[in-house]
């Protein structure tokens, strides 16, 4: 992904409690967003961050469903480096 130059890339162990959270929420809440995307386009915004960045990332959870909390960071990891 492309990252706008106000965002600093870090990896997911820099994040604090990202190994113990359930990420499986933020899946579901992901994926529906996902299902809108092409509906109502994203914005570019302040961080400069615009939809073909995540284009990759929204066609593949349209289509994934994690049985649970590791399959779910596993895919943030996949798509979010």
């Amino acid at each position: 992904m492309s990252l706008s130059p106000l965002l600093v890339e870090r990896s997911f162990g820099d994040l604090p409690g990202w190994g113990g959270d359930d990420h499986l929420p933020a899946f579901e809440a992901f994926a529906r967003s996902a299902l809108h995307v092409p509906i109502k386009p994203y914005r570019s915004g302040a961080l400069g961050v615009d939809l073909g960045a995540f284009a990759e990332a929204y066609a593949q959870a349209r289509g994934a469903a994690p049985a649970n909390r590791s399959e779910a960071r596993a895919f943030f990891e996949r798509h979010f480096v």
